[in-house]
C-alpha cells in the first residue's frame, strides 16, 4: 500500500505519470484501490457509510479541514459492471450527503451499468441524478478510467471535474456504437478522452498525471473552501501598494498584456490556483488570496481576443460562477473588454443566450461580488461583466479606466458629431460622478483595496 505520510513513494507514483507501462508498479496512474484513494484523500481514517464491498467504497470524514463525503468505484473488482442494488447504494450515499449539505467527492473508475438492472437500476439512477442536481454543495468528480452512458451522464453534473492523463474517458455513447452507427474508427480517447475535454469540450476542469496528484488538487480545493468560510483575520499590514500594477497595461491600446499578473499582483503569495485553463483563453477564472481572503476571480485575458467576450468564455465564467457558490468563495471580476467576437459562428452558437446565462449565474449567485474595471467595458459585453447587472456588493474602476455604450472609435464613427461631448463621459472619474461607481482607484490600491473589502464583506455576511 502507498503511505501518504511517505513522500518517496508519493515522489514515486507522481513521477510515473502517463507513461508508466507497468500496472502492478506503486499502483502507478489510475491503478490505486478504493482505500488507498480514501486515504489520500481524508486527512484521517474515514467512517465507511453502509455496506462496503471490493468494487464499492462510501465514506465520510474530514478533508482539506472539513467534513465530506466520498464515493469510489473499482472496476478491477466489477468486471461485469454495476447492479441495481450497486447504484442503489451510491443513492444511499447521495442522500447522505444532502442531509449533511456537505462537499461530495465522486470517483469515477470506468465501472459500466449492467443491462440486467433493468428498471430498478433505471429508476435508481433517475433518482440518483435529481439528488446530484439539487445538491448545493461542492461536488468534485475524479475520472480515472474510461467512462460511457450513466457514468458520464453523472459526472457532468459535478461542479469540478478532474480527469488522469493516462486512460481516462468521458462519453454519453462509447466508440464501439459510435463506430457502428457513424462507420468511423474512432476510440474512447479519439471521442472524449482528457485532451478533449480540457482543451475543446471544457467539461474537464483540471488535468493531472495521476491520481495521487489528483488527489491532492482536490483536497487543496476543499481547503480553498474551507479557509473562504473561516473567520480569518484580516492581513491589513500585507496589503502593500504593487507598484506592478500601474505599469500592467500599456500606453500603447496596440500592444496586449497578460492579466494573470494582475492575479499575481494581488495575490498573497504571487500565486494562484487556475480552473478550466485549457479553453476560452480570452478568459481567465482562478482562486486568489487577498489578505488572508480567498476569492474566485473572473477576469478578461487581454493578450487573447483583446478579453472579448465569445461564447466558450461566457460559458467559463458561468460555470465558475457556479462553482464559486458551492464553495461559499466571494466573487471578483476584473473587467477589460472591447465588446463581443463578432461572426456568423458566435451568433449561430447563440451567444445572445450563452451570456443571458452568465448575467443570470451572476445575479442568483449569493456569494459576495466585486467588480473591478481596470481597462475597458464597452458597449454590451462591458455593460454585462460592470453594471449593476451583475448584483455585484461593489463597482469600482482604476483611473484610466473607460466605460460607455462604445468606445472612442465607435463613437467618431456612429456619432462624429457628438463625439467631443460624448468621448468626455467614458472616463471613470466622470462615471463616479454620476453614479456608475463606488470608487475610482489607482491601480497600485487594488490589492489593499480589495483585501478590505473581502473582509468587510466576509464579516457582514457572518452577522
Amino acid at each position: 500500500m502507498i503511505d501518504k505520510n511517505n513522500e518517496e513513494d508519493n515522489v514515486a507514483v507522481a513521477a510515473s505519470g502517463a507513461d508508466a507501462g507497468n500496472r502492478n508498479a506503486l499502483h502507478a496512474a489510475r491503478n490505486l484501490t478504493m482505500r488507498e484513494r480514501l486515504s489520500l484523500l481524508f486527512d484521517h481514517e474515514p467512517s465507511f457509510i453502509g455496506e462496503n464491498t471490493d468494487y464499492l467504497l462510501t465514506a465520510t470524514g474530514m478533508a482539506g479541514g472539513r467534513r465530506i463525503c466520498a464515493v469510489s468505484q473499482d472496476t478491477q473488482h466489477l468486471g461485469n459492471g454495476m447492479d441495481a442494488a450497486a447504484w442503489r447504494r451510491v443513492e444511499q450515499a447521495t442522500q447522505h450527503v444532502q442531509n449533511e449539505n456537505a462537499p461530495l467527492v465522486m470517483v469515477f473508475d470506468g465501472t459500466q451499468t449492467r443491462l440486467d438492472g433493468g428498471i430498478t437500476a433505471w429508476s435508481s439512477l433517475g433518482r440518483l441524478a435529481g439528488t446530484l442536481a439539487a445538491h448545493r454543495a461542492l461536488k468534485v468528480a475524479l475520472v480515472v478510467g474510461h467512462n460511457s452512458g450513466p457514468n458520464a451522464f453523472l459526472a457532468g453534473l459535478f461542479d469540478v471535474v478532474v480527469m488522469v492523463r493516462s486512460g481516462s474517458s468521458l462519453t454519453l455513447t462509447d466508440a464501439n456504437i459510435t463506430n457502428r452507427v457513424t462507420h468511423t474508427s474512432l476510440t474512447d480517447d479519439d471521442l472524449g478522452g482528457w485532451k478533449v475535454h480540457a482543451d475543446e469540450s471544457g467539461v474537464a476542469d483540471l488535468v493531472f498525471n495521476n491520481e495521487v496528484l489528483a488527489l491532492r488538487a482536490i483536497k487543496r480545493l476543499l481547503r480553498v473552501g474551507t479557509e473562504a468560510t473561516s473567520s480569518a483575520t484580516p492581513q491589513v499590514e500585507s496589503l502593500e501598494y504593487c507598484v506592478g500594477l500601474d505599469t500592467l497595461i500599456p500606453d500603447d491600446p496596440a500592444q496586449s498584456y497578460d492579466v494573470t499578473e494582475a492575479l499575481r499582483q494581488v495575490s498573497d503569495t504571487r500565486a494562484f490556483y487556475e480552473v478550466g485553463a485549457g479553453v476560452a483563453h480570452n478568459m481567465v477564472t482562478a482562486f486568489v488570496s487577498i489578505g488572508g481572503h480567498w476569492a474566485g476571480v473572473i477576469a478578461n485575458q487581454n493578450k487573447t481576443l483583446a478579453g472579448a467576450l465569445d461564447n466558450a468564455a461566457c460559458r467559463k465564467a458561468a460555470r465558475f460562477v457556479r462553482l464559486c457558490n458551492a464553495m461559499n468563495v466571494p466573487i471578483v471580476t476584473l473587467v477589460d473588454t472591447p465588446g463581443f467576437v463578432p461572426g456568423f459562428e458566435q451568433e449561430s452558437g447563440g451567444l445572445a443566450h450563452t451570456v443571458a446565462d452568465l448575467l443570470r449565474r451572476y445575479a442568483k449567485s449569493h456569494v459576495p461580488k466585486i467588480t473591478v474595471v481596470i481597462g475597458k467595458a464597452y458597449g454590451a459585453a462591458g455593460m454585462a461583466l460592470s453594471s449593476a447587472a451583475t448584483a455585484a456588493a461593489r463597482v469600482v474602476a482604476w483611473d484610466s479606466a473607460s466605460m460607455g455604450l462604445a468606445g472612442p472609435k465607435g463613437i467618431k464613427d456612429l456619432a462624429p458629431a457628438q463625439a467631443q461631448t460624448l468621448l468626455p463621459t467614458l472616463a471613470a472619474p466622470h462615471l463616479l460622478q454620476n453614479g456608475a461607481l463606488d470608487a475610482v482607484l489607482r491601480p497600485g490600491d487594488t490589492r489593499r483595496w480589495l483585501g478590505q473589502e473581502l473582509a468587510a464583506l466576509g464579516h457582514a455576511s457572518d452577522r
